[in-house]
């Protein structure tokens, strides 16, 4: 069956079209069934399946986990910062470090 004369890169085509003839087509082929065959890879390690029981579990878990958010939470504990200031410290005025003071023996 010959293909149609269509141009290598036709402007209306969505891709590029290569003539090709059907001999050339079978030997390519073949040649590519022949190359697979002979050069088998080993088969690679196939990555092992989750056991079932660990499927189930991690269902199990995330239907936990989305139950308890619909469990109503218990008001938390307010907490207060209380800032606490003396008189010494007052008057020791803004000019840096209050200055050294004797105690009395």
């Amino acid at each position: 069956m010959p293909l149609p004369p269509v141009p290598v890169v036709a402007p209306g085509a969505s891709t590029g079209r290569i003539p090709t003839t059907l001999a050339a087509a079978l030997r390519r082929t073949a040649a590519d069934l022949r190359r697979r065959l002979v050069h088998r890879d080993p088969p690679a390690a196939a990555p092992r399946e989750t056991p079932a029981w660990r499927l189930w579990a991690d269902l199990t878990r995330g239907y936990l986990a989305l139950a308890l958010t619909l469990l109503p939470r218990s008001p938390t504990a307010q907490t207060v910062t209380v800032f606490v200031a003396t008189a010494d410290t007052l008057s020791a005025g803004s000019g840096g470090s209050s200055p050294h003071r004797r105690r009395p023996n």
